[in-house]
């Protein structure tokens, strides 16, 4: 009895303490010393604080504080970082004593807030947050034994007039999410309250101009698991990156609580249009099943419609969920889908591409793995991942196929006019850093633009920003290719190196360029590296070297050996004709190197041998303008009979130049004939007819007769 009547005794001694406390406390702590204690904080951290007025404070039973007019400053700066004009906040003392929270009173009023991120990735609020200390503590911290989530009920919450503004620095980047409104009704974890939300959200890179609305009421109660819509709906309306947006979600009903879940179908819509795309989407999520340690989704149905450019896509995806909330795990384990696509350049009843698979994800133990079969005109896929971390991305995968055909899906070749335009769109590998991802990829046969490899292999890896697609090899028209491909997100860096050997190069052109113009074997080794913003600006940044060997072939659709023979038969009325199918020009050997840079690649070396020709050359292809400036000389070597049985004694030594200048694809072709009629003692006057014709005349002539000869 003496021990209850002592505990007693000093349980009212704490009591009165605590009184005593407190009654210092709120004599002491005033709205004035808050002020100049917050003020002096902010100084120290090179930021000013301005409080209109004198906060007012609420110790018991509720803590609380109201300001008027705040401003805060950028650090060493009179840029307003967080500007409000009203707040109000209290919570209750007593519920927090057994671990509830108890917001009495949460209002804002005209808050403003500016988030920016430097160039060098620092944001502004750093030296508020304290990051380095935070992580320093987080490691010499001993882990936490994990307990129950805190409860929580709301009395109101009301925020209006709010703007959060967030700019990139080095991206150029901006999103301002404006005139926002938050308003909640009562929200005790035992009946639903209501909450009403809206926003207008604007920005640049991509320009946006959004108004985005919620409604309906919501329980939650994290201490018991319990969760609760009613009536919930969400829509978005507007316009982003030029393409007109409506997007819709409805929850009429969902309640989820330990003992069970249940509730009526949620359903979503997205329409999408624009001069570049359109899209529209529908989705519905059956009724939610099982309970709040372990739902169950029997059905999750996607069905979209899309277009862009031309094209058109249409597909369906269904699977069944099942969700371990408790062990924040995901499965999806029966994913079954089908897209059907159709525009230019596909077959007129589109293509259908049946895929099915399975995924799962465990957030807790930050892993997931997926296995895709797709099934593509004649081709079986199989594709599996694995992630052994979700953030930043640990991963590895493997791609397995028997052949695939990629023409159908590859869109029509473009205009000039668009290609061009293209051109010189950004081409950003910032995306590489970050993630790690290991792979590979194995095709037993693949077609793409019409040409056809096989037993393709492929290892590809990824980690700090640098990708590698190497080795890398495969089987073509007879020959091999291997090499490498390495790109870099610092300075969006691209390295190519290729060695084909052995290649049919006939059948490689007629697939590959639709032409038929050149028979033979062919070898390149390219080692090339460029760097740039945009394709435009990686053409005209192209460096290295390149080498070209060619064996044992011909030029197709003429005899030039015949035609240097007989210039006669060029300036008569049976001109040669440099498309003629009947004729050929055989070579043994043609090779030729390039030393590139700064987008144009240099040739001095060119070597070819024919029969009864010997083939020089040198001369600039300016890759990156898309031009030609070479010039080509044939000579006619020694020989007492020339193809076709006829003699060509007299012209040994000739040489025929060739000019070619201008477009890359479509170059002008011209034959220096005063130097060919020089050196091959040809009277021009006299073999056109007219021994007295003026010399410019004659010239032109020969030149009109023989442009079509040589400009293949």
């Amino acid at each position: 009895m003496k021990v209850l009547k002592y505990l007693a005794y000093g349980i009212g001694g704490l009591v009165v303490l605590c009184v005593l406390v407190l009654a210092v406390v709120v004599m002491v702590v005033d709205g004035a010393f808050v002020k100049s204690r917050l003020e002096r904080e902010m100084k120290a951290r090179d930021r000013t604080l301005t409080i209109e007025g004198e906060p007012k404070l609420r110790l018991f039973p509720v803590a609380g504080i109201a300001l008027g007019k705040v401003v805060l400053s950028e650090p060493r700066s009179a840029a307003a970082f967080v500007a409000l004009d009203s707040a109000e906040i209290a919570v209750r003392v007593m519920p927090l004593l057994s671990g509830e929270a108890v917001v009495e009173q949460f209002k804002i009023s005209g808050l403003k807030v500016n988030l920016v991120r430097a160039k060098d990735g620092r944001m502004n609020f750093a030296d508020l947050v304290g990051e380095h200390e935070r992580e320093d503590a987080a490691e010499a911290r001993p882990a936490r034994a994990k307990g129950p989530p805190p409860r929580g009920r709301i009395a109101e919450i009301a925020v209006e007039r709010a703007q959060i503004t967030w700019r990139d620095e080095a991206s150029g980047q901006e999103v301002v999410v404006g005139d926002l409104n938050l308003k909640t009704g009562r929200l005790d974890g035992d009946t639903p309250g209501q909450v009403a939300y809206s926003a207008h959200i604007t920005g640049r890179k991509p320009d946006m101009d959004i108004r985005a609305q919620a409604a309906g009421a919501v329980r939650f109660n994290l201490a018991r698991q319990e969760i609760g819509l009613d009536g919930f709906a969400f829509q978005v309306k507007g316009r982003a990156d030029r393409q007109t947006l409506a997007a819709e979600l409805a929850a009429p009903k969902i309640d989820v609580t330990p003992a069970r879940a249940t509730g009526s179908a949620v359903t979503g819509a997205l329409k999408l249009s624009g001069p570049r795309h359109s899209v529209d989407a529908k989705l519905r999520i059956a009724a939610v099943e099982g309970t709040a340690r372990a739902l169950s989704i029997p059905s999750i149905a996607l069905e979209f419609d899309s277009s862009a450019e031309g094209r058109a896509v249409k597909g369906s995806v269904s699977t069944p969920l099942q969700a371990n909330l408790e062990a924040r795990a995901i499965e999806l384990p029966k994913i079954v889908a089908q897209f059907t696509l159709s525009g230019p350049g596909l077959p007129q009843k589109g293509v259908t591409l049946p895929l099915s698979g399975a995924f799962r994800a465990d957030f807790t133990q930050q892993t997931a793995s997926a296995d895709v079969t797709a099934r593509f005109e004649d081709s079986n896929v199989r594709a599996s991942f694995a992630a052994t971390r979700l953030e930043p991305l640990v991963a590895s995968f493997d791609v397995k196929a028997d052949r695939l055909n990629l023409d159908p899906l590859v869109p029509a070749k473009r205009t000039e006019s668009r290609a061009e335009s293209r051109s010189d769109e950004r081409i950003d590998l910032r995306g590489l850093r970050g993630p790690q991802v290991t792979g590979r990829i194995a095709i037993g046969a693949l077609t793409a633009q019409r040409v056809k490899l096989s037993d393709v292999q492929a290892e590809v890896k990824l980690a700090g920003g640098r990708l590698e697609v190497a080795p890398h090899s495969a089987k073509l028209y007879g020959g091999t290719l291997a090499g490498s491909l390495v790109a870099e997100a610092s300075g969006s860096r691209i390295a190519i190196k290729e060695t084909v050997r052995g290649v049919q190069v006939g059948p490689l052109l007629r697939d590959a360029a639709d032409q038929d113009r050149l028979e033979g074997r062919g070898d390149l080794t390219l080692d090339v590296t460029t760097a740039g913003a945009s394709a435009a600006a990686m053409k005209k940044a192209l460096g290295g070297t390149a080498r070209v060997e060619l064996r044992d072939g011909a030029v197709k659709g003429i005899n030039l050996t015949e035609a240097i023979q007989d210039v006669r038969s060029v300036l008569g009325s049976k001109s040669a004709k440099a498309n003629d199918p009947s004729k050929r020009t055989d070579f043994s050997e043609i090779t030729a190197s390039f030393v590139i840079r700064n987008g144009v690649a240099h040739n001095d070396d060119l070597q070819g041998k024919a029969p009864l020709l010997r083939l020089t050359g040198a001369g600039d292809v300016d890759i990156g303008n898309s031009t030609l400036n070479y010039t080509a000389r044939a000579v006619v070597v020694a020989t007492s009979k020339g193809q076709g049985g006829r003699d060509l004694s007299k012209l040994a030594g000739v040489t025929v130049p060739v000019r070619l200048t201008g477009a890359l694809d479509k170059p002008d072709v011209a034959v220096d004939l005063t130097e060919l009629a020089t050196k091959s003692g040809v009277d021009l006057a006299r073999t056109l007819g007219g021994a007295k014709a003026p010399s410019g005349d004659v010239t032109q002539q020969l030149r009109d007769k023989l442009r079509g000869l040589f400009r293949r």
